[in-house]
């Protein structure tokens, strides 16, 4: 049970991670609409954003396997185009909302393949006992 909740701790820090890179980059493209040290501020705010969210990364790896959580990051187009729609009024056509469909449904594949089932585990850790008895009872022999 516990490696499914590191697991899931995982993956809620690298969608937490891409959140915060979506930002970041929103604060870089606001920042070329402004001028003067509203400019600066935006520049300097997104990469301070992007460091956070580096560090988000960094922790996120400790606690899922590599393989689930690096595609997760994905989800931080989803941000992206969420963010450019109500902040920049930006226009999308209907192929990139049937693309940000298509991630979030990986996104959510990859996110329940990355947490196995309460039976899973169970089946696994009676198997790791019963590993263990039939090593212990092979030493025992061994005596």
């Amino acid at each position: 049970m516990k490696k499914k909740k590191t697991q899931i701790l995982g993956i809620i820090l690298i969608i937490l991670t891409a959140l915060v890179t979506s930002l970041g980059q929103f604060a870089w493209k606001y920042s070329s609409n402004c001028s003067g040290s509203a400019k600066i501020l935006l520049t300097v705010a997104g990469f301070a954003v992007f460091g956070v969210s580096g560090f988000l990364m960094i922790v996120s790896y400790r606690f899922g396997e590599l393989s689930i959580i690096q595609p997760l990051l994905s989800i931080g187009f989803v941000f992206s185009l969420v963010l450019g729609k109500i902040f920049l009024h930006e226009e999308h056509s209907i192929f990139k909302y049937i693309g940000i469909a298509i991630i979030l449904a990986g996104v959510f594949i990859l996110a329940r393949a990355g947490t196995k089932s309460a039976e899973e585990e169970v089946v696994e850790e009676i198997a790791e006992k019963v590993q263990f008895a039939e090593h212990k009872t092979a030493e025992e022999e061994d005596e």
